[in-house]
């Protein structure tokens, strides 16, 4: 058996003015299996590899992302502040 897992990403906007934006374009994902099994048994096979594979099942179905974060020990929430090229504008 042999997989081959590639992906693209694209990114935009800046690191300085806080507008940095990236995300993936797409995935493929090519299995090659040399076998004397009955197709079946390897649909199968290939089957429940795909549904039980966590990074795969994340990227098809929409998943919620807990974020928690602290500044010296203290709930911290950066959307709290400007961007720094808001607060020159102003």
């Amino acid at each position: 058996m042999k997989v081959k897992i590639s992906t693209r990403f694209h990114i935009e906007g800046s690191v300085l003015r806080g507008t940095i934006a990236g995300g993936p374009l797409d995935f493929d994902c090519s299995v090659h299996v040399d076998s004397s099994e009955p197709s079946e048994k390897i649909a199968h096979l290939i089957r429940v590899a795909e549904n039980s594979c966590y990074v795969m099942q994340s990227l098809l179905q929409p998943v919620t992302v807990n974020s928690s974060m602290t500044l010296n020990g203290k709930d911290f929430d950066p959307q709290q502040y400007p961007l720094p090229f808001e607060r020159e504008t102003s």
